[in-house]
């Protein structure tokens, strides 16, 4: 039996109990036990206020018992387990919580007690069954008032007048009849077990007792069952007897008592036990009942044999004696045997429920053995679908592993083929380019020359043959780091920058799988030298041999770039400021019986990030290649419908791109989704709003869908009431940005666009001298790409200058370079008069 909060007794308490037994004066404290069950916590607050309120503080000391039971099974996730079927640590483990459990709870009584100035302490002892616990406690402890439940509280009825639960009729019947018992239960005495009246008389036994008292008295003390006093009724006698000094072999047989637990069949166990009691108690009867006879009918002794009577009566004694002893001896092999048939019965009771428990542990066994079978099963099949897919997936792997071998292999081959050709051309063009000069009988200078072109009155175009040893010096031959927009840029051709005599240029080379002709490209040449306007890029030379052209660089990048790469995007006045000066370009062109032919963003180069100045490159391009070729996919959406069926390039193929390049620059989407996104507003099915580019900033929607609308006019998306002319539809273009662009609070056209100085004559901007303020004469580019009058550039280079006028950087060279394209527009302008028309020659 294991105890919690002090074990037994002490010596104080036991004389205490002493005195109680045996009638002293009880001026000591009293100890009343509380017998406290699982439910402390709820049930028993109302016994304990019971309890505070009937028993005096100052004679009485409260002691809250508990009996632990030990679990027969224990809850493992949700499910029963027999402790069978545990390890000992395991069940050690979970009986030790719940006997933490029930300390935590007593502990919160003691606390209630405390609050009252009551001292209490706790008591847990260990025990199979709760009644036979208690029992048990009483009789090791000597328990004299005990206060314990007459029933559950769900059970209580004001017609409750003996107790209800198994246990307490148990310790009811089977307690030690020295010890008071209370029923209570929530908070309501139900009935009284009082103490026997002969016990506490504790009158002495005399030496000159008879045999025959001694029998009486045990007779009527079992014939006696003890007295219950219901709530509201006077005190009883516990028992009916009354003796001096019971025999002691009797006293412990009647006070002994199971420590084990019944089962559900106790209460027939318990009927049957009695049964074999009684068996011995008649025998003791009959022996008593004997001794009564004898005494109330003694035999007469006659005169003379007065010692032989006495013998016979002694004799007479101790056969009777014998007798009582051997009727002790029966019925305590009785109560053994009963008690060797309970616990028969409870072994058979546990197997039996042991082999329940088996059966159906072995019934749901084999059902989930027979589900994971099943699953197991389904999970085989599964793996070994995906086992066929995955040496499919393999072979395919395998495949494509052989294909790409071949393909590099392939790759390989191809390119050291064509690094041989290229090394054998660029061989043949430096022969070539020898035998010509040769021919001519030309020096080495002759690269450096300007070809002449034919001289028409006052004004000559002319531009420079650069040869190929000079271009790969300029490029670095040719490597990838100089080419701009990477590797596979252009479909037609590629773009490297480079720096020729001290100006960085864009030379733009044909691939080597597309045909070129050399009479087409020397006139297509010829017209990209014709066209010279701020706003288009100017040629600076070309080299026949490498069917390369070479231009100025224009470092800004390209409007393809703000409008779809990652740079920032541009604002709306900018955007109708670079629309407006492409409109200008392509109305020069036009003016001049040239068609551009290959409008688009990737083609319009910005000075800078400001978009101060913009540049229409790519001219000529779709002539110097034979046959000309359709444009890529990205380019198809520029391209004029008419153009894909006849081949041929007008004026419209013009305008039509630049619609679709303006509603770029007003949606702010690709191509194909800004004409549909325009068409959708057009028709009233979305609004602006939604449509115009919020990147661009705070458009002024009446502008923009001016813009937008005019985008649709050039594509022919929208009816314009009839066929309209290229050249009206960029005046009303001209006009509607110019418009768009003066929108702007603090910003006018003059500001964004070649406006004339009246103080020049009417000049455009970009004819004056940066130093000077004047038009000039001999226009010459220096290192930073800006163009200056020959004289005043040497002079500032002179003084000692070596940085840009413009930047104030430093130079990276001080050659300059004429600029032939500038000087003959400034000319043009003055004498005011139609250019003419110079062939390339080469």
């Amino acid at each position: 039996m294991a105890e919690a909060g002090g074990v037994g007794r002490s010596g104080e308490d036991d004389e205490d109990g002493e005195e109680e037994r045996g009638g002293g004066a009880a001026a000591a404290e009293v100890q009343v036990y509380c017998a406290v069950g699982k439910e402390a916590g709820r049930e028993w607050r109302a016994n304990l206020r019971w309890v505070l309120a009937n028993f005096p503080r100052s004679r009485h000391r409260l002691v809250l018992a508990h009996v632990h039971r030990p679990p027969h099974r224990i809850n493992m996730m949700g499910a029963w387990v027999p402790v069978s079927q545990l390890a000992e640590h395991e069940v050690a483990a979970y009986s030790k919580l719940e006997e933490e459990r029930a300390s935590k709870a007593l502990d919160v009584l003691i606390d209630i007690c405390t609050s009252q100035r009551v001292h209490a302490r706790k008591v847990i002892v260990s025990g199979d069954d709760a009644a036979r616990g208690l029992v048990q406690l009483i009789d090791d402890h000597g328990v004299a008032e005990l206060v314990m439940g007459a029933a559950a509280d769900r059970g209580y009825t004001r017609k409750l007048r003996a107790p209800k639960s198994k246990k307490a009729v148990t310790v009811q019947r089977k307690a030690n009849p020295s010890c008071r018992i209370w029923f209570v239960c929530k908070g309501n005495l139900i009935c009284t077990r009082e103490v026997s009246e002969e016990l506490n008389r504790g009158e002495p036994s005399t030496a000159s007792s008879s045999p025959r008292s001694v029998a009486s008295d045990y007779s009527r003390s079992k014939s006696s069952p003890p007295r219950l006093t219901p709530h509201g009724d006077g005190d009883g006698e516990l028992f009916g007897m009354h003796h001096d000094s019971p025999d002691p072999m009797v006293e412990a047989s009647v006070r002994r008592t199971p420590s084990r637990d019944d089962s559900d069949n106790a209460t027939d166990h318990s009927l049957e036990d009695f049964g074999h009691e009684g068996a011995a108690e008649g025998g003791l009867s009959a022996v008593v009942q004997l001794l009564q006879d004898v005494e109330e009918d003694p035999p007469t002794p006659s005169h003379d044999g007065s010692e032989e009577a006495g013998d016979m009566e002694d004799a007479l004694y101790e056969k009777l004696k014998d007798a009582i002893m051997e009727a002790g001896s029966l019925r305590h092999e009785a109560y053994e045997e009963a008690r060797r048939r309970q616990k028969a019965d409870r072994d058979l009771a546990d197997a039996s429920m042991m082999a329940r428990d088996a059966e159906s542990s072995c019934h749901g066994e084999a059902r989930r053995r027979k589900e994971m079978e099943e699953s197991l099963a389904r999970e085989r099949a599964a793996l070994e679908q995906e086992r066929r897919e995955l040496d499919a997936i393999l072979v395919k792997i395998r495949e494509v592993d052989e294909r790409s071998a071949e393909l590099e292999l392939q790759i390989t081959d191809s390119g050291r083929v064509m690094s041989e050709l290229d090394v054998r051309m660029s061989e043949s063009c430096s022969v070539l380019d020898a035998l010509r000069r040769e021919r001519r009988g030309e020096g080495p200078a002759a690269d450096e020359e300007s070809m002449p072109a034919v001289d028409d009155g006052d004004q000559s175009v002319s531009c420079l043959r650069l040869g190929l040893s000079e271009l790969e010096e300029a490029t670095d031959r040719f490597h990838e780091s100089a080419m701009i927009g990477g590797p596979g840029a252009g479909s037609r051709g590629r773009v490297y920058k480079g720096s020729l005599r001290g100006m960085s240029v864009a030379v733009k080379v044909i691939c080597a799988d597309v045909a070129v002709n050399e009479a087409r490209f020397g006139r297509a040449v010829d017209a990209i030298a014709r066209a010279r306007h701020p706003n288009i890029v100017a040629l600076v030379g070309a080299c026949p041999e490498a069917r390369a052209v070479v231009h100025e660089l224009v470092p800004g990048g390209s409007l393809e770039d703000r409008l779809g790469g990652e740079a920032p995007p541009l604002p709306w006045h900018a955007r109708c400021g670079v629309a407006y000066r492409t409109c200008s370009a392509l109305a020069y062109l036009h003016s001049t019986a040239t068609v551009h032919g290959d409008v688009r963003p990737a083609n319009i180069l910005l000075e800078d990030e400001w978009c101060s100045s913009s540049k229409l490159a790519g001219l000529g391009m779709p002539g110097l290649v034979e046959p000309p070729q359709l444009p890529g996919s990205v380019a198809l959406a520029y391209v004029e419908p008419r153009y894909l069926a006849t081949g041929e390039l007008t004026p419209q193929c013009d305008v039509h791109a630049l619609g679709v390049v303006l509603l770029r620059l007003v949606t702010g989407m690709p191509a194909f989704a800004a004409k549909k996104a325009a068409q959708k507003a057009a028709d009233g099915s979305t609004p602006w709003h939604e449509v115009v580019d919020a990147s661009a900033g705070g458009w002024p929607m009446e502008r923009a869908t001016e813009v937008a609308l005019l985008g649709l006019k050039c594509c022919d998306a929208v009816e314009t009431g009839g066929p309209r002319r290229p050249a009206e539809l960029l005046d009303e273009a001209l006009s509607v940005l110019e418009a768009a662009t003066d929108a702007t609070p603090g910003r006018t056209w003059s500001s964004l666009s070649a406006s004339t100085a009246s103080d020049n004559g009417g000049a455009p901007s970009y004819f004056l001298c940066p130093i000077l303020k004047e038009v000039m004469r001999d226009p010459q580019i220096a290192g930073d790409g800006f163009t200056y009058e020959a004289e005043a550039m040497k002079e500032w280079l002179g003084s000692g200058h070596d940085t840009s006028p413009m930047t104030n950087l430093k130079l990276p060279t001080e050659e300059l370079m004429p600029n032939h394209a500038l000087r003959a527009a400034i000319q043009e302008w003055r004498h005011t008069r139609p250019s003419t028309f110079h062939r390339y020659q080469w």
